[in-house]
């Protein structure tokens, strides 16, 4: 008895295992053209020339509604309807409808107002390198002196804005150089009627 109910507990076992596998295959089996689109990046096609965006390429995605609505991030691939893109610091994909894409900017799309700030982050972060180091230099000078730390420490911040004067305006000089170099970097691909057109 005890033989035959191990008997029947195999033949459940098998027919519970042939039942998974076949779920697996026919799920993978309607997923083909998720896969080749997945496989070779995102084809843009216009009067017989092709143009192909890979896969995790940095692209700006606008709305046709409003040009100024727009979402930028990784290329990841497509669904049937929609492009999926992955933001910057966000783990989840947009999904994002075609019939609603105005146009894809790819290349180097970051406005010369955020070229300009991160120039001024720069310069702000040479000017406490270089008062962080004069501190270092005169904490190491005065033997670790513990009456003189305050004074010290009040030079090194002095030290911070007076070269501050020149990196910060000096960052901006050199990102708003930058973002006019890029401007010329970023190919439109506007998309619709008689326009570029998402190929499925």
């Amino acid at each position: 008895m005890k033989w035959l109910n191990m008997g029947r507990g195999d033949r459940k076992l098998k027919r519970y295992s042939i039942g998974l596998i076949t779920r697996i295959l026919i799920t993978a089996g309607a997923l083909p053209l998720i896969a080749q689109e997945d496989a070779s990046g995102l084809t843009l096609e216009k009067d017989g020339e092709q143009v192909l965006i890979p896969l995790d390429e940095w692209v700006v995605v606008s709305s046709a509604y409003d040009p100024s609505n727009t979402v930028r991030g990784l290329y990841m691939g497509m669904t049937v309807d929609a492009l999926r893109i992955q933001e910057k610091g966000e783990s989840f994909e947009r999904e994002i409808p075609m019939d609603e894409i105005g146009s894809i900017f790819r290349g180097k799309t970051k406005s010369t107002k955020e070229y300009v700030w991160g120039g001024i982050k720069l310069g702000g972060l040479v000017s406490v390198g270089i008062g962080g180091l004069i501190t270092v230099i005169f904490l190491i000078d005065s033997g670790l002196d513990l009456e003189a730390l305050p004074s010290i420490f009040i030079f090194g911040g002095i030290w911070t804005v007076i070269s501050g004067i020149y990196t910060v305006p000096g960052g901006a000089l050199l990102g708003f150089i930058r973002g006019k170099v890029a401007e010329g970097k970023a190919v439109e691909y506007v998309i619709g009627d008689g326009e570029w057109v998402i190929v499925k």
